[in-house]
Protein backbone atom coordinates (compact mmCIF):
# COMPACT_ATOMS: atom_id res chain seq x y z
CA UNK A 1 0.00 0.00 0.00
CA UNK A 2 1.10 3.36 -0.83
CA UNK A 3 -0.63 6.70 0.78
CA UNK A 4 0.22 10.29 -0.07
CA UNK A 5 -1.10 13.60 1.55
CA UNK A 6 -2.19 16.41 -0.07
CA UNK A 7 -4.56 17.55 -3.26
CA UNK A 8 -4.51 13.93 -4.20
CA UNK A 9 -4.31 12.64 -0.93
CA UNK A 10 -4.95 8.60 -0.71
CA UNK A 11 -3.94 4.90 -0.67
CA UNK A 12 -2.99 3.24 -3.64
CA UNK A 13 -2.82 -0.17 -3.87
CA UNK A 14 0.60 -2.02 -4.66
CA UNK A 15 -1.10 -5.41 -4.64
CA UNK A 16 -3.75 -7.14 -5.70
CA UNK A 17 -6.67 -7.43 -3.50
CA UNK A 18 -6.77 -10.82 -3.73
CA UNK A 19 -3.43 -11.33 -2.47
CA UNK A 20 -3.79 -9.08 0.87
CA UNK A 21 -5.02 -10.97 3.78
CA UNK A 22 -6.83 -9.16 6.35
CA UNK A 23 -5.40 -10.36 8.74
CA UNK A 24 -2.00 -9.28 8.09
CA UNK A 25 -3.58 -5.52 6.83
CA UNK A 26 -5.02 -5.54 11.06
CA UNK A 27 -1.57 -5.48 11.90
CA UNK A 28 -0.17 -2.93 9.02
CA UNK A 29 -3.14 -0.45 10.18
CA UNK A 30 -3.55 -0.91 13.55
CA UNK A 31 -1.03 -0.58 16.41
CA UNK A 32 -3.75 -2.08 19.06
CA UNK A 33 -7.32 -2.73 19.74
CA UNK A 34 -7.90 -0.68 22.68
CA UNK A 35 -11.40 0.57 22.42
CA UNK A 36 -11.02 2.59 25.79
CA UNK A 37 -8.59 3.84 27.48
CA UNK A 38 -8.97 1.33 30.30
CA UNK A 39 -6.96 -1.36 28.28
CA UNK A 40 -4.34 0.79 28.09
CA UNK A 41 -1.61 -0.40 29.97
CA UNK A 42 0.15 3.22 30.72
CA UNK A 43 -3.57 4.51 31.66
CA UNK A 44 -3.31 6.01 34.81
CA UNK A 45 -6.55 8.01 35.07
CA UNK A 46 -7.66 4.86 37.22
CA UNK A 47 -7.52 5.03 40.87
CA UNK A 48 -7.54 1.56 41.59
CA UNK A 49 -4.71 0.66 38.98
CA UNK A 50 -2.37 -1.84 40.43
CA UNK A 51 -5.66 -2.92 42.67
CA UNK A 52 -7.95 -3.51 40.30
CA UNK A 53 -9.71 -6.88 40.03
CA UNK A 54 -11.88 -6.25 36.72
CA UNK A 55 -9.00 -4.80 34.63
CA UNK A 56 -6.97 -8.26 34.10
CA UNK A 57 -10.58 -10.18 33.33
CA UNK A 58 -11.18 -7.24 30.51
CA UNK A 59 -7.44 -7.85 29.52
CA UNK A 60 -8.35 -11.65 28.97
CA UNK A 61 -11.43 -11.51 26.87
CA UNK A 62 -9.83 -8.60 24.71
CA UNK A 63 -6.99 -10.67 24.00
CA UNK A 64 -9.07 -13.69 23.16
CA UNK A 65 -11.46 -11.45 21.26
CA UNK A 66 -7.87 -10.66 19.18
CA UNK A 67 -7.04 -13.35 18.85
CA UNK A 68 -10.72 -15.34 17.50
CA UNK A 69 -10.66 -11.90 15.26
CA UNK A 70 -7.07 -12.58 13.99
CA UNK A 71 -7.69 -16.42 13.08
CA UNK A 72 -10.78 -15.56 11.18
CA UNK A 73 -9.72 -12.21 9.68
CA UNK A 74 -6.90 -14.46 8.35
CA UNK A 75 -9.52 -16.17 6.37
CA UNK A 76 -9.99 -13.47 3.99
CA UNK A 77 -8.80 -10.87 1.42
CA UNK A 78 -9.32 -7.66 0.44
CA UNK A 79 -11.08 -9.39 -2.76
CA UNK A 80 -13.37 -10.50 -0.47
CA UNK A 81 -15.14 -7.30 1.01
CA UNK A 82 -14.78 -4.97 -2.13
Amino acid sequence: MYSSKGRNEGVKLIMNPKDINLEALLEITEDNLNIVEYFSSDSISCNLNGECKLKPVLNDALNSFKLKLKLKLSEYTLADII
